[in-house]
Parts: structure tokens; C-alpha cells; sequence
């Protein structure tokens, strides 16, 4: 009886190691700052509110939309960090790249406290299909609690045909690099 208890045990032991070969690494990504574009000489407070992120985007997963009404999930593919973190935090330091005279940093922050200009940004979409991957955006500036500029902003870019994983995340922090430089333009306008 003694025999077969511990036949059992390395036989299970066995079968797990064994799955546990077979099992996929997850591969983990983050969003780079790019600093790309002329600097401003604006001298000011700017705060960059955490931005907002569509649901099916808050995961852990890399995941798109295919253009139309169906999602792309990656199963191995994983953010390094909470996405809407990353978006922020590479959205800020963006801009500081782009305004060094002004001091930018990322909320909340207490009403006293509030910055002389905020930016929020609200991602409304951002897709893949076929080689483009496109992000749509809702881009608000306030002045001391008022808003002042309201606007759209899509932008795309082209990616090559079956791209990785980490290509597409490229892509997205060269679409944020993007995004930085009209909030940069929007920003040196309210001056």
C-alpha cells in the first residue's frame, strides 16, 4: 500500500513538471517617452489628469480593437504596469521634454493646489487593422477649473505588415509622442 501512496506521488510530481515545461512565459511591456519635437520656452504650471482609458482597455493583457466591433486579445502579451499609468506617465514626460521651462507633472492634486493649466486626455478607441493602428483621443484644456479648448484629436500610423507585440507597443508611444506635440502646440497657444 506504502509503494503505491508514494508510485502516486512521483507519477503527479511527473505530470507537473512536465506541464510546467510546456507553459509560456508571459512577456512584459511598457510605454517609452519619446522626446521628439521643438521645445517651448513656456514658463508655467501644467498638469496632465490621469487620463482616461475605454474598459476593455484596463486589463493586463495587450489588447486593441480590430477596427470594427471585435477585440484582440494577446494571451502572453502584458502590460508592465496598470496601462492608464503608463499612458500618463508617458504622456507627462513627453511634455516635460517638450515645455523644460514649465513645471509638468501628473494628478490628481488638491483643488488648492491645481496647476495653472490641466490637460485631460481621454482616449475614446485605439485600433489595428490592417497596417494602420490609430488612436483617438478627446484632448481638454482648463484653466484653473474652466475649460478652455475641447477637441478631437486621431492620429494614426502605419505599422509593417504582422508586427509583433512589441512593434505595436512602439507604436503606440510614437502615437503618444505625437499627441504630446499638438498638447505642447495647444498649450503654447493659451500663453
Amino acid at each position: 500500500m506504502k509503494n503505491v501512496q508514494w508510485f502516486s506521488v512521483l507519477v503527479a510530481a511527473f505530470l507537473l513538471s512536465a506541464c510546467a515545461a510546456n507553459v509560456t512565459p508571459f512577456q512584459y511591456f511598457t510605454l517609452k517617452p519619446l522626446e521628439t519635437g521643438k521645445a517651448s520656452n513656456t514658463k508655467t504650471s501644467i498638469g496632465v489628469s490621469p487620463v482616461e482609458i475605454p474598459g476593455w482597455m484596463d486589463r493586463a493583457n495587450l489588447v486593441v480593437n480590430d477596427g470594427g466591433y471585435e477585440l484582440k486579445r494577446y494571451d502572453v502579451q502584458r502590460w508592465g504596469e496598470p496601462v492608464q499609468d503608463a499612458i500618463t506617465r508617458t504622456l507627462t514626460q513627453n511634455l516635460n521634454a517638450l515645455l523644460p521651462e514649465s513645471d509638468v507633472e501628473s494628478g490628481p492634486w488638491l483643488r488648492s493646489q491645481s496647476p495653472d493649466l490641466a490637460v485631460k486626455v481621454a482616449i475614446n478607441n485605439l485600433a489595428w487593422y490592417d497596417s494602420t493602428l490609430e488612436l483617438d483621443t478627446r484632448v481638454t484644456l482648463m484653466k484653473k477649473q474652466v475649460r478652455v479648448q475641447s477637441r478631437t484629436i486621431k492620429l494614426t500610423r502605419n505599422l509593417p505588415e504582422n508586427s509583433s507585440p512589441q512593434q505595436l507597443v512602439e507604436g503606440i508611444s510614437y502615437l503618444l509622442a505625437d499627441l504630446s506635440q499638438r498638447i505642447q502646440k495647444d498649450v503654447v497657444a493659451q500663453q
